[in-house]
Parts: structure tokens; sequence; C-alpha cells
């Protein structure tokens, strides 16, 4: 493993830590709202329900002649295990509706109080955007899944000089 880390590596190490504080209250008090935050799709989940953040793609633009800005992509996707692709309970949706809620809402905040700076100030000059939630049924190795991917970017600016 190298050690350089690029820019596109620690804002994703930076999120994986964000995703990781959420925390969800079904009565008995604020706990972990997943199981599993991992960046990869090697690593098997420990339980449900778990998020992956995925990439997702990378633009680059050009500001000003020395400055340019990227847009790194992830993909989030939140895994709920179903017993049947056609027989889907409230309680399963309302679940995944909370917890995507509970996704932008961090991202969105984090965007707002410089959470990434904070976990590594080496990111700067940045914001963060969830810029679109999917939510499908899909079949899965372990029989059908319900899936949400939220698309979340991060823009930065880099200066050529």
């Amino acid at each position: 493993m190298s050690i350089y880390k690029g820019m596109n590596r620690k804002i994703k190490d930076a999120v994986v830590t964000m995703l990781s504080g959420i925390t969800y209250d079904t009565g008995a008090g604020a706990e972990p709202a997943f199981v599993n935050v991992l960046d990869n799709t090697k690593d098997e989940f420990d339980g449900y329900p778990s998020v992956r953040l995925l990439p997702n793609g990378m633009t680059s633009t050009t500001a000003t002649s020395d400055e340019k800005d990227h847009t790194v992509s992830f993909a989030a996707i939140m895994h709920f295990p179903l017993n049947s692709p056609t027989d889907v309970e409230s309680a399963t949706y309302n679940h995944m509706y909370d917890l995507t809620d509970l996704i932008v809402d961090t991202t969105e905040h984090g965007d707002h109080i410089n959470q990434l700076s904070a976990i590594d100030p080496t990111i700067a000059n940045w914001i963060m955007n969830v810029t679109q939630v999917r939510w499908f049924i899909a079949n899965g190795k372990s029989g059908a899944l319900l899936l949400c991917n939220i698309n979340i970017e991060v823009s930065y600016s880099k200066y050529t000089y």
C-alpha cells in the first residue's frame, strides 16, 4: 500500500467516519444506526442495516487557469433483507425511510459544519451534496433485498501552482 493518500481517498475515509457516527433511536435510546459501514464489496456484513460507500465517478472542470474543481461521487448503498420481493411490510419501508433521512440530514449538516475538515484537516475548499436517492428491490446471493442508493458528491478546488 502506498504512503501517498489522494484527496478522493481522504474524502471517502472521512465520509465513512461521518456515516459510522449516525445514531437511530427506536424508543430505547440512541444506538448506532448501522451494523457496518464498509468501503468495499469484499468484506461481509455482520448484520443489517449496513451501508457500503462505493465509488460512483469523478468529474473535473477548470475554474481558472490555476484552479481545477473536482467532484467525487459516492454511492452509499443500504441493504435490508426481505422474505419476499412481493411482500414487503410497511415497517421495513419505514425503517429505510428513517435511515435515508438520517444519511441525507447528516450529510447536509456535515456540509454546514465543515465536518469532513474536522475529521481530516487536510480536506479543504469543499462542498458536499446529496444529489439523488433511489430505492429498489433486487435479488442477491442470499435472497431478496430492499436497496437504497444515495448519491453523495463532494466538490473541492485544487490549485495547480
